[in-house]
């Protein structure tokens, strides 16, 4: 970044506080889940002080994707099944979907549009991170779910900007994303991570959301940030969301060698991203 995109950077990550204030309920769910010593009824207590919240929370435990045999009705017993962690993603993730379902211009995206590449991303995420046997899939549904967070932040402090790298996409040279870091010397994922954190959420999440384009930039044990890109780029494929920035979304090599995702593999997360999606009220709501 130059001194002035280092400004316009700082700038906005000082602002971040006032647009994406995180909910004092999901900072208090963080707050426990790291420490290892909560007990049930402390993280059960705070659930159930937000009744949108536990309603939210029950949607999401009793839906197919976890297919337990006997409805869940309360979030003691969500937890019981689901586990600490499990919980705070499906918590964060049922808080935040909110945020993305406006329209995002600067992205020439409509409203609702966001949301639902978002949400596909997460679906896809998770069903990588099962296939290739990763030990936390909910870690990676969240990052999925918020990958595109700095879209929101952007579209909200740089639209003007915006002017200049639409202008500079349409001369056909460059992808939306080499013109997006060419003029304002950083991309939406860079700024993303910046929200995460403020939010306090996990070194791993915060570099995945930063690097979810550039997945060979990030430390060589992530592998969240790999499932994550090709599930975008999958989602992408699958018509999802496209704005701007969908055109000439290339698939890193590198991702689909080290997770060893074949050609047959990712035409078949495509019908079953596809299929999940069909059966997921979620997606529409």
């Amino acid at each position: 970044m130059s001194e002035v995109d280092n400004k316009l950077f700082n700038e906005i990550v000082g602002k971040l506080n006032d647009l994406l204030p995180l909910p004092v309920t999901i900072q208090k769910i963080i707050d426990l889940t790291k420490d290892p010593h909560t007990e049930l009824h402390e993280l059960v207590s705070v659930l159930e002080r937000d009744q949108a919240m536990v309603s939210k929370l029950l949607r999401l435990a009793n839906s197919t994707y976890y297919g337990f045999s006997k409805q869940i009705k309360t979030i003691s017993h969500a937890v019981v099944c689901l586990g600490y962690n499990n919980v705070k993603n499906l918590a964060f993730a049922a808080s935040t979907s909110p945020l993305f379902k406006n329209s995002v211009i600067s992205y020439a995206l409509e409203k609702g549009a966001l949301y639902k590449h978002s949400y596909a991303v997460a679906v896809c995420s998770r069903l990588i991170a099962k296939q290739t046997k990763y030990p936390n899939p909910e870690e990676v549904y969240l990052i999925g779910l918020l990958h595109d967070v700095g879209k929101m932040v952007l579209d909200q402090y740089a639209k003007e900007k915006f002017l200049d790298v639409i202008r500079l996409f349409k001369t056909g040279n460059l992808t939306f994303l080499q013109a997006e870091e060419q003029v304002l010397g950083f991309n939406h994922g860079e700024i993303g991570a910046k929200v995460a954190q403020m939010w306090n959420l996990s070194d791993e999440l915060i570099e995945s959301v930063k690097y979810h384009h550039h997945p060979q930039n990030a430390s060589a044990g992530n592998l969240a940030v790999h499932m994550v890109h090709i599930a975008d780029v999958v989602v992408e494929m699958m018509g999802i969301g496209l704005g701007y920035d969908g055109l000439n979304y290339e698939l890193n090599a590198s991702s689909t060698q080290l997770l060893k995702i074949s050609d047959s593999d990712i035409e078949n997360l495509i019908v079953y991203t596809m299929d999940e999606l069909k059966n997921d009220e979620l997606m529409e709501n």
